[in-house]
């Protein structure tokens, strides 16, 4: 077959057509689906044109790589887009440096299977389409090159690419290609769509400071590395993406992304980093989604920013079911909306000093390492609920503001919320803590919800020591929460209520209340009762209730100097009559022993003065007539005490303390401390009827009643019943000076007793009077 070809002067030499032909049948993985055949003319004394002559041919023709590099460019002139396929070529080294190529007509130049030496454009500019698909390339540099057509350089091998400050105008696609040596693609810019999904890096891939424009994961106008696969170093450090997808990418070698800006969506969804993924200070201005990725090492996100996109409902950074198996390090890092459902990491999980400042939902995250949440900000809920934290967990200082969900949580070590935040609902029911779990200091504000326990811990297995000192509660709730160990609330405040139902655990338990301040609630004993210690301990309007378990219920408080702050004793006045208005006795168990104050006669006395005072403000006065009773009695057995074994006290002080004991022993047996109403009534009525049966004894207390035992005065025989009336009517008289003078005292005992009873009158009368006004008065 021959063609005609223009010439110069515009001759027509008749020449013969290349040889070459393409049949895709013997290349089953072939692009093309029909046979080739080379347009171009054959070269002279050849069967094929310089394109297709094999670099041997060439050289036996004396055709160097400058005249292909020639007639590829007069190719351009001509207006036949035939004249710009190249299919299977054999091609030299095609140095392009500083040219710019232009054709006449936007034909693509078309290298599809060829076999090309090496492409260099460099400082050069190429407006032609570039089709590079399924060619073998050696060296392909475009360093400070501007390319502003399509590059089609799919399923290729390509040696070296280079293409540092390069500029890619149109889609570039190198889908499937094979690098099988270095990629420097620093500051490179692709403005449009760039496709490296599939692509075989074998080498370092270097894509430092890269700028990717595409926004539009709907147009295909981005950037994707999705199923790539980096057997060498991948470098991305600074670079600035659009949207770019790295869906399925494999890096078996290091990871640089650090101080990347990811402008648009980002997708690593099911990723694998087989060395360490450094994401240091990144920033995702739009979503970012790790689904599924896999971190075979360190994965570092230190400082990175996750601020996602307008589309609110949405997350805008997740890792859901995502593995991490060494340490994940989100140290300083910056999240909205972030999604950690399900995934897994088995080293340590940092997130110290980090920010969510949207929702944060991390259900079912598995945790093997140390957690650390040490200073984290949580502006928003979060969720835990599900989740296992096998190794230790640290959240000091860190801030919930928006509700904390931990429900059905298993904390397998040691936790520490230490001096933790909760400005929301926190909510630990059903959750589990093995081993040792400290809230010191945490505050557990809830202002956003006035109805429900802004702290829950119902249901909740403490399977170790549980510690809240001085930690701060608005309202709190431990309904059926077991305690194995220890269980600390020293100093804890609960502003406006608790509600305690414990349950106890395989070994005794015991609550330690010690200085705590109880506003308002309940504190409920179960079938296997939980003694309290609420030692120097303020109870508000707190509501104690429960089964009996042999004891009466007040025995499982042990109240020791507590301050009964509107404290309601009428709510337990059947406990407490029951219980002769005890409140100090304490029943202990093995847990207990260790007090902060003794129950002293000293402290006794002191702890009921406090309950008589609450009792009083609250106009309680039945409680508070007991427990002054019981205020007295120990005043008493302090000052015995003293008396007994204070040897450094003189003899006047004796005297003193021993007038003091006898003076509150005679008003407990009299009057009870002005408490006893029937006591002084009976005292005062009955004591002459005693005075009266010594008057009839005769001897020293013979009277002119005479004696049932002698003849009366007047010489008559006396009848006992007459002589007893007659003395006790004296007895009385005398009693209550009135003195007819009918009757008189003979012996000298019974003047003497007659003179002590117009004195006892007027003290029993007193008596009297004080104790009956302070029943009708419900005075002290």
């Amino acid at each position: 077959m021959s063609q005609q070809t223009s010439g110069q002067n515009g001759r027509v030499d008749q020449k013969h057509q290349c040889g070459y032909t393409f049949d895709p049948a013997r290349r089953t993985d072939a692009s093309l689906r029909t046979t080739w055949e080379c347009p171009h003319p054959a070269h002279d004394g050849s069967d094929y044109c310089v394109f297709h002559m094999s670099d041997d041919e060439r050289g036996a023709h004396d055709v160097d790589s400058t005249d292909v590099v020639e007639r590829l460019l007069a190719n351009l002139a001509v207006d036949d887009p035939c004249r710009n396929e190249y299919v299977g070529a054999t091609l030299p080294h095609l140095s392009l440096t500083y040219r710019q190529v232009d054709g006449d007509t936007n034909h693509v130049l078309n290298f599809q299977h060829a076999e090309i030496a090496g492409v260099d454009l460099t400082h050069g500019r190429l407006d032609q389409g570039l089709n590079l698909r399924e060619a073998t390339v050696g060296r392909l540099t475009v360093e400070d090159a501007t390319v502003t057509g399509d590059v089609d350089a799919s399923d290729a091998v390509v040696e070296r690419f280079e293409a540092a400050e390069a500029t890619f105008r149109e889609d570039v696609d190198f889908g499937g290609t094979t690098f099988t040596g270095g990629v420097d693609c620093t500051e490179a810019v692709f403005e449009e769509g760039a496709c490296f999904e599939g692509v075989a890096f074998e080498d370092v891939a270097d894509f430092r400071n890269l700028t990717a424009e595409g926004d539009s994961h709907v147009l295909g106008d981005h950037l994707t590395f999705a199923d790539a696969t980096f057997h060498g170093a991948a470098r991305f450090r600074q670079a600035g993406f659009g949207y770019v997808s790295f869906t399925g990418a494999t890096f078996e070698a290091s990871t640089d992304f650090e101080h990347t800006d990811f402008g648009g969506d980002t997708t690593f969804d099911g990723a694998t980093f087989e060395r360490i993924a450094d994401f240091d200070e990144a920033r995702f201005d739009h979503d970012a989604s790790f689904v599924e990725a896999r971190f075979r090492r360190l994965a570092e996100f230190r400082g990175a920013s996750f601020d996602g996109g307008s589309r609110t409902a949405s997350d805008d950074v997740t890792f859901e079911s995502a593995v991490f198996e060494k340490e994940a390090d989100f140290k300083l890092a910056t999240f909205r909306f972030a999604d950690f459902k399900r995934a897994d990491c088995r080293g340590d999980a940092n997130f110290d000093r980090a920010t969510f400042r949207a929702r944060a939902d991390c259900h079912d995250l598995t945790v093997a390492g140390v957690t650390n949440l040490e200073h984290a900000t949580f502006e928003a809920p979060v969720v835990f609920d599900g989740s296992a934290f096998d190794g230790r967990l640290t959240a000091v200082e860190t801030t919930f503001a928006g509700d904390a969900d931990f429900r059905e949580v298993t904390f397998a070590r040691r936790t520490t919320f230490d001096e933790a935040r909760f400005r929301a609902d926190a909510d630990f029911g059903e959750a589990t803590f093995e081993a040792t779990v400290t809230f010191r200091g945490a505050a557990f504000e809830g202002e956003a919800n006035h109805v429900e326990q802004n702290a829950s811990f119902d249901g909740v297995a403490f399977e170790g020591d549980a510690d809240f000192r001085d930690a701060r509660f608005t309202r709190g709730s431990f309904r059926g929460a077991t305690f194995h160990g220890v269980c600390d609330f020293r100093a804890v405040t609960f502003r406006e209520a608790a509600a305690f139902e414990l349950v106890p655990g395989g070994s005794d338990s015991y609550v330690d209340l010690t200085d705590a301040v109880v506003n308002g609630g309940e504190i409920v004993q179960g079938g296997a009762s939980v003694p309290y210690d609420l030692t120097r301990a303020t109870l508000g309007d707190v509501r104690l209730d429960g089964s009996s378990d042999g004891h009466e219920l007040l025995d499982h408080f042990r109240f020791c100097l507590t301050e009964f702050d509107e404290f309601d004793f009428s709510d337990h006045h059947a406990y407490l009559e029951r219980n002769d208005w005890t409140i100090h006795d304490f029943v202990e168990n093995d847990a207990t022993g260790s007090y902060a104050v003794a129950l002293t006669n000293e402290t006794i006395e002191e702890t009921y003065r406090k309950a008589q005072d609450s009792a009083t403000a609250v106009g309680d006065t039945p409680a508070s007539r007991e427990f002054e009773f019981k205020r007295y009695y120990y005043n008493r057995q302090k000052n015995e005490d003293i008396l007994l074994n204070e040897y450094s006290l003189n003899a006047w002080g004796r005297v003193k303390k021993a007038a003091s004991v006898g003076l509150n022993s005679f008003m407990q047996v009299t009057c009870g401390y002005g408490n006893r109403l029937p006591r002084i009534a009976a005292w005062t009525f009955l004591l002459p009827a005693l005075f009266g049966v010594l008057y009839v004894l005769g001897g020293p207390f013979l009277t002119q009643a005479g004696s049932v035992f002698a003849p009366g005065l007047d010489g008559t025989a006396p009848t006992a019943p007459g002589v007893l009336f007659d003395g006790l009517y004296y007895s009385y008289i005398s009693f209550s000076t009135i003195g007819y003078g009918d009757i008189g005292p003979v012996g000298w005992a019974a003047k003497v007793l007659a003179a002590s009873q117009g004195m006892l009158n007027g003290l029993f009368f007193t008596l009297l009077t004080f104790t009956l006004f302070k029943r009708v008065l419900g005075g002290n």
